[in-house]
């Protein structure tokens, strides 16, 4: 008979058994015929739990398996959706998690750390036996309890690939975490249920750990190994390498500005999709590229403090607060120029060079049309529609995403049909970050409002306000009486109806990646998506 009698909800509020087959004959079937099918009928992960609820109710219906292995199901399938990337992956990159319930509780004199169980290797429990040959392959072998370190080890960017045995329960809980950020993983269900003295298929969990497959068609990005790279092209040496010793003050100011702080996440992304692209990615060039996209950010940064009267940028005083406005200004210009210069003086075919620097100048004219509709509407305090202030997302943030991504993935050789989706994913998350941003700060101290006068939620609720509420808002805006706006957000439930709009965003966004066959840029920038939005995902 079946051990565990554990639920969960699916999406539809209906309830599906955690149970695993004890029958080796049975389990055996399942995750065979599971395997056969994935075969015929290849899916590209990542993939929904919806998506998994509807593979598994099909196989169900195919093969005439009882509804109540519906969840052992769906966990074959996600793990055979997953094993050619997973087998892809060395073994120096993976991490076999393992709980801490396999251990002989009578016998056990292991102590705990942090991160788990410090295995002594008694041999009284299966748990030694699984490190050893995990941690022969190169594997990080942990032994522990719950999500939560699996979701810190995820969210340190540091994981490539994870197999997990736990509980269906507990796998449950780690699809999420792994959903989130998509990487990808194997799940192992363990044969019983509690919180001690457990059992798993030793067979089947040695099958994969020693699985591997090398494919060419499959060449996955590391995040951190990317930020190190793009973080080490902005010390003071690679700098002076393409832009020599300052030579005037002009060029002294805008070596200082891209030396300051930032996360430098624009040079960041064009750097992911040019090595996402590029099959023999050329050092200078990929440098050339970032220092670039951070000459034109940093440009914008300059200009922006002016137009919006900021004394200060990463804790120290502005480069117009310094030196003037007017120094100020020109520093910024220089930054442009020398943007230009480093693609155009990029060892690369010429039309990839004058595509890029059509990439660059669309950018660069949508961000002065979205910036110029701020701050007319600001001087002359306009509460923006809600279409208007999207159309200023889209021409400021947006514009930011396509200049980084659509420059890197041109200079990298991606064709006009990824370009399109890429653009349109570009879209779609610029607006769902500044929706990200306007709810982050009204939640906060309010001070989007209070500060720029200038919030998405500010115009969902003018637009949602009788009349008589809208003379309230507009004296209230015009007098600084934030308040009372504040109050009237509130009162009409803006921010949910902002997170709603968010969502619908981030679908779309999802949604464009759907369309990308590049298997290491989809998971990058699913990866990406899980950790900007981590709180709306």
């Amino acid at each position: 008979m079946d051990k565990s009698n554990t639920h969960y909800g699916r999406m539809d509020k209906s309830i599906i058994t955690l149970l695993v087959p004890n029958e080796k004959d049975i389990r055996n079937d399942i995750r065979n015929q599971v395997e056969k099918y994935f075969r015929q009928n290849e899916i590209m992960p990542p993939i929904s739990f919806e998506a998994l609820d509807n593979y598994a109710g099909m196989l169900i219906k195919m093969h005439c398996w009882d509804e109540k292995y519906r969840a052992f199901i769906m966990v074959c399938c996600g793990n055979s959706i997953w094993r050619t990337v997973v087998g892809a992956v060395p073994f120096n990159r993976r991490i076999l998690l393992l709980p801490q319930c396999l251990k002989n509780m009578a016998h056990c004199k292991a102590e705990l750390d942090e991160l788990g169980l410090l295995c002594r290797e008694c041999g009284k429990c299966s748990i030694s036996g699984f490190l050893r040959e995990a941690e022969n392959l190169g594997y990080v072998a942990l032994v522990t309890e719950g999500t939560t370190v699996t979701t810190k080890l995820i969210e340190s960017g540091k994981v490539d690939a994870i197999i997990g045995v736990g509980c269906m329960e507990v796998l449950q809980k780690m699809f999420a975490s792994v959903s989130k950020y998509s990487i990808p993983g194997i799940g192992i269900p363990l044969l019983t249920c509690g919180c001690q003295d457990t059992h798993a298929d030793s067979e089947w969990i040695k099958e994969e750990i020693y699985h591997f497959r090398e494919n060419e068609n499959i060449r996955l990005l590391n995040l951190n190994h990317l930020r190190n790279k793009t973080s080490s092209i902005f010390e003071e040496k690679q700098l002076f390498r393409f832009f020599g010793p300052s030579q005037n003050k002009t060029q002294q100011i805008a070596l200082e500005s891209l030396l300051s702080g930032g996360q430098r996440l624009r040079p960041f992304l064009a750097v992911l999709t040019y090595e996402a692209f590029c099959k023999y990615p050329n050092s200078i060039i990929l440098n050339r590229l970032a220092l670039s996209v951070e000459c034109f950010h940093k440009a914008s940064l300059i200009h922006d403090d002016i137009e919006d009267n900021d004394d200060t940028r990463y804790g120290k005083e502005t480069i117009h607060a310094q030196y003037g406005m007017a120094v100020a200004i020109n520093a910024g210009d220089f930054l442009l120029g020398e943007g230009y210069r480093l693609i155009a003086e990029s060892d690369l075919p010429t039309d990839i060079i004058c595509n890029s620097i059509k990439v660059i100048s669309q950018g660069h004219k949508n961000l002065t049309i979205g910036q110029g509709a701020e701050l007319i509407s600001i001087r002359d305090n306009i509460i923006l529609s809600i279409d208007e202030m999207l159309n200023v997302f889209e021409n400021k943030t947006a514009a930011a995403f396509k200049v980084s991504i659509l420059l890197g993935a041109t200079m990298g050789g991606a064709d006009k049909n990824i370009l399109d989706t890429l653009d349109r994913f570009c879209y779609n998350i610029g607006i769902a970050y500044q929706l990200k941003d306007d709810l982050q700060d009204f939640q906060g101290d309010k001070g989007d409002i209070e500060k720029r006068k200038f919030s998405v939620l500010l115009s969902l609720l003018y637009q949602r306000s009788s009349q008589l509420e809208k003379e309230q808002i507009q004296t209230a805006f015009e007098t600084g009486n934030f308040h009372v706006i504040y109050e009237l957000i509130l009162q009409h439930n803006i921010q949910k109806e902002t997170e709603i709009l968010l969502n619908k965003y981030l679908k779309d966004a999802k949604l464009c990646l759907e369309l990308i066959e590049n298997m290491g840029l989809k998971l990058a920038l699913h990866e990406i998506l899980g950790k900007i939005f981590k709180d709306f995902l």
